[in-house]
């Protein structure tokens, strides 16, 4: 009686039973794929030798291929064991690693598609944005230091006055930039490099003709003169049919990736709190195929 009431021979009972629940649930799983032998052929050597190949730069010896082979039947063997074992269970490299490889065969796939010539036409002409060429200004500028004034933005538009009636020079009236006074044909890509998005964005907005300002940029105050703009200019298809073609891919193998990813969930079923939905938002609804 006094052993029944030992922890220890609790504890030893209580595993046992597990391990036996264990080994017999093992086994019938074992039993249901011990029909499927671990298979390797001629395709596998094939692999095999041409990542050699690949690597080495030489085809391997017989010696070096008997050991390439011997290693991945072992490596099979061994997966096949850590399955059986449960050991991919909730692993979240391979949960990730098989998600790659299934985000790769989807996107493979969705490369197989080959738009026609209408197609891409519509795809340029509902894109204009990515075949254009930017818009170039050409400007004068005269930069308010405030490291050396007192008030920079105050004296920059004390300035502006005299500017105005006078739009020949203006180099006298402000302080000495490193990027110079003046600007031509410059981006807005290149000139928010330069001065920042802000500045570049207002500057792009100003019409040509008159001094403008005060506008600031990260290193003070600016006013400023656009002598010359040229507007954005859709360039030709036949000129960017390649990109077009590039750009329709990207676009079509992100719609089949979605539509794809949306057909799992729905597939498989999905739960989530109000937290969750609140951070995914209102899922799209996959792209129905019109026959």
């Amino acid at each position: 009686m006094i052993l029944l009431r030992e922890p220890l021979l609790h504890f030893a009972v209580v595993g046992a039973i597990l391990f036996g629940v264990y080994s017999w649930l093992n086994d019938r799983h074992t039993e249901a794929t011990a029909a499927e032998p671990i298979r390797l052929g001629e395709g596998d050597v094939r692999w095999l030798k041409q990542t050699w190949s690949s690597q080495w730069l030489r085809e391997p010896t017989a010696d070096e291929l008997k050991g390439l082979v011997d290693d991945l039947l072992n490596e099979k063997v061994m997966a096949r064991e850590a399955q059986e074992m449960g050991l991919d269970k909730d692993d979240t490299i391979i949960r990730r690693r098989l998600a790659q490889k299934l985000k790769f065969l989807v996107e493979d796939t969705a490369q197989l598609a080959e738009p026609t010539e209408a197609e891409l036409r519509q795809f340029y002409a509902a894109n204009p944005a990515q075949f254009e060429t930017p818009g170039k200004l050409s400007f004068r500028q005269v930069y308010f230091n405030p490291e050396h004034r007192k008030d920079a933005a105050a004296d920059a538009t004390a300035a502006l006055g005299a500017l105005s009636a006078n739009t020949e020079d203006g180099s006298t009236a402000g302080d000495r930039l490193l990027f110079g006074d003046s600007f031509a044909d410059i981006d807005e890509l290149a000139l928010s490099g330069m001065f920042g998005a802000d500045f570049a964005r207002a500057v792009f907005a100003l019409e040509a003709g008159g001094w403008q300002g005060p506008m600031k940029s990260g290193y003070g105050f600016h006013l400023v003169l656009v002598t010359q703009h040229t507007a954005t200019a859709l360039k030709p298809f036949e000129t960017v049919r390649d990109a077009v073609l590039s750009e329709w891919r990207s676009a079509k193998q992100t719609e089949v990736s979605r539509d794809y990813l949306i057909a799992l969930r729905n597939k498989y079923g999905v739960e989530l709190d109000d937290t969750t939905k609140a951070v995914l938002g209102p899922e799209p609804a996959p792209k129905v195929a019109t026959q």
